[in-house]
């Protein structure tokens, strides 16, 4: 018997390896994509139509990811970034284009998550952020040693960020001062993280404590208003006499929507410990609705049968129960306002094919990187 042969392994892609790259793409995290290889190639702060040379800083199951080191041609809508951290920091992903071409690229994005949907979607409806820069008002950190600033994905170290464009003026002051006088190093050695962040009284810094701890609120005020009004006009047709609102926080997307109709029960729902013992929040239900055994435990704390409007805004990581909800609840509409497409569209496929899509905004609290807001409104057959 002939010994078998072994099969040549396959070629592996060296990091550090020089590349030279056309762009032929943007993918939905805002990178150019570039054939190597026969495999695609990930290059951040590249445009389509763009050449030059690149270093592959990393192989992962069949695609590639390299960091630019020149251009050779560059594309029409290339543009001088307004920050000077840009090229390197891993905050902001679109500065290095024009504001009409950021949004034309977050539409494709938007549309080809869409395409997953076995149901017909409407044309997207985008609302321009009012401005590029200057309007995030919380802001994480990530320090250390003496060094803060953002993460750098390929080497892992620390990008310091002091001339950072994005921020709220208001923060400035206090954003500037750790920059200028490190003692807090004194009492925050080894590494970990700040966050800023606007309050009524001004301007908070936390260290080391969990994202939004202080409570959550959307980064970008202005575009919350125009989430909240988005939110509040896809039931100007609609008689409202219940509403049940998932992930409500303090009710930041439903309050415009009871002066609007008179009479209607508002049912909240969110995990929040701190609200747990206020017994007289009828209104309000501690709850954590990741969990397997949430609907089942809400049905037992409220004499709700059904509810006219299911408003959800889940973080991230989507709500995979939605499904449950849905036919539990029997709403005439659902409102799904999501920070991340993929899940939302994972969610909204859970629901079957009985329904159709009036509405899909795109709103863009989060100008100058790839993420953005989504809002889409869903009646039931």
């Amino acid at each position: 018997m002939k010994p078998r042969r072994p099969h040549p392994k396959a070629k592996r892609q060296s990091p550090n390896r020089p590349i030279e790259f056309l762009i032929e793409s943007i993918d939905p995290m805002g990178q150019g994509v570039a054939k190597i290889d026969s495999k695609p190639c990930f290059i951040a702060k590249t445009l389509p139509g763009e050449q030059g040379s690149a270093t592959i800083t990393r192989a992962s199951k069949g695609v590639l990811f390299a960091r630019m080191s020149n251009l050779s041609s560059t594309a029409e809508n290339r543009i001088t970034p307004a920050c000077e951290h840009f090229e390197q920091c891993s905050g902001c992903h679109f500065l290095h284009t024009d504001y009409e071409s950021e949004l034309t690229y977050k539409r494709n994005a938007l549309a080809d998550h869409l395409k997953r949907l076995s149901v017909e979607t409407p044309d997207i409806r985008v609302a321009p952020a009012e401005q590029r820069l200057g309007y995030r008002n919380r802001m994480q950190l990530h320090y250390r040693h003496k060094y803060l600033g953002m993460i750098d994905p390929v080497t892992d170290a620390v990008l310091e960020i002091p001339h950072c464009q994005v921020i709220d003026e208001r923060l400035r002051e206090t954003f500037d001062s750790l920059y200028q006088d490190k003692s807090w190093t004194e009492d925050h050695q080894g590494q970990g993280h700040c966050e800023l962040y606007l309050t009524d009284d001004g301007v908070s810094v936390q260290w080391d404590q969990p994202y939004a701890h202080g409570g959550f609120t959307q980064v970008n005020r202005a575009m919350n208003e125009v989430l909240r009004e988005t939110v509040r006009a896809q039931l100007d047709d609609l008689e409202v006499s219940t509403l049940l609102d998932l992930f409500s926080g303090e009710g930041n997307l439903s309050d415009l929507i009871l002066p609007e109709h008179p009479g209607i029960e508002r049912v909240m729902v969110d995990y929040a410990p701190e609200r747990a013992k206020l017994k007289e929040e009828l209104s309000f239900i501690h709850l954590d609705l990741f969990s397997d055994t949430a609907l089942r435990a809400f049905k037992a704390r409220t004499e709700h049968t059904r509810f006219d409007v299911l408003l959800v805004d889940p973080p991230r990581k989507g709500f995979v129960h939605l499904a449950q909800w849905v036919k539990a609840y029997r709403p005439k509409k659902l409102i799904y306002v999501s920070c991340s497409a993929p899940t939302m569209v994972r969610d909204l496929q859970l629901l079957g094919g009985d329904y159709r899509i009036e509405q899909v905004n795109l709103i863009d609290l989060f100008p100058g990187t790839y993420h953005y807001e989504t809002q889409v409104t869903i009646t039931f057959k």
